[in-house]
C-alpha cells in the first residue's frame, strides 16, 4: 500500500512549480512594457537632440545676416561670429568718408575760388592752397577733385554692397565642414599633348578630401 507522504511533497511541488511559472509569465509583460518605454524614451531622447541640432544649423539665416548688414555694416559679421570683420570694415569705411571730405572740400574751395575769378573779385583766397591759382588751374582742379569725390562715393557704395555679400556668404557656409582630410599630393604623371611626343612627363597636383 503506497505512503500519502511520497504523494505530498510531490504535489506540493508541483504546485510550487506552477505557481513560480504562472508568476513568472505575469511578470514578462510587465517587464517588455518596461524595456519598451525605457527604448522609446532613449528614442525620443535621440531624436529631440538631433532635432535641436538640425534646428540649430536652420537657425542661422543668411537673409538675416545680410538684413543685418544693410541696417547697420558689420552687424551681420557680428551675427556670424566673424568678430575680426568688424574692425576692418569700418576702417574701410571711415578712409572711404576721410577721401570723400578731402576731396569735396578742395573742389568747394576750388569752385568757390573760381566763382570769384569770374565775378574780378579779389577779396577771396583760397583755403587749401598757399600759392595763387589761375583760373584754368582752378577749373581743372576743380574737375579732378570733383571727380575723385564722387569716385570715393562710388565705392563707399560698392564697399557697403561688398560687406552685405560678404556676410550673406559667411551665413551659408556657417554650418559647413571643411574637415581634417584636405591634402595637396604632387606626384609624377604623363602629360598629354596634342602635337607633342607620346613619352611626356611631369608634375601633376591631387587635391583630396
Amino acid at each position: 500500500m503506497p505512503r500519502l507522504t511520497v504523494a505530498g511533497p510531490a504535489g506540493k511541488g508541483f504546485f510550487s512549480l506552477a505557481f513560480l511559472s504562472i508568476f513568472l509569465l505575469l511578470q514578462l509583460p510587465a517587464r517588455a512594457q518596461q524595456e519598451t518605454s525605457g527604448g522609446e524614451g532613449d528614442t525620443l531622447a535621440i531624436s529631440a537632440e538631433e532635432s535641436a541640432t538640425v534646428v540649430d544649423s536652420m537657425a542661422h539665416d543668411p537673409h538675416k545676416a545680410a538684413l543685418y548688414s544693410a541696417l547697420l555694416p558689420g552687424l551681420g559679421q557680428i551675427y556670424n561670429k566673424k568678430y575680426w570683420k568688424v574692425p576692418i570694415i569700418y576702417v574701410g569705411f571711415g578712409t572711404l568718408v576721410y577721401f570723400i571730405d578731402h576731396n569735396n572740400r578742395y573742389y568747394k574751395d576750388l569752385k568757390n575760388g573760381l566763382i570769384a575769378a569770374n565775378n574780378d573779385s579779389i577779396n577771396y583766397t583760397l583755403k587749401y592752397f598757399k600759392y595763387a591759382l589761375s583760373p584754368e588751374q582752378m577749373q581743372n582742379g576743380k574737375d579732378i577733385y570733383k571727380r575723385w569725390r564722387d569716385l570715393s562715393i562710388i565705392l563707399t557704395g560698392g564697399f557697403y554692397v561688398l560687406q552685405i555679400i560678404d556676410a550673406t556668404v559667411d551665413a551659408y557656409l556657417f554650418d559647413w565642414d571643411v574637415g581634417e582630410d584636405i591634402s595637396l599630393h604632387i606626384e609624377p604623371g604623363p602629360v598629354i599633348l596634342p602635337n607633342g611626343p607620346p613619352n611626356t612627363f611631369g608634375l601633376r597636383a591631387c587635391l583630396s578630401f
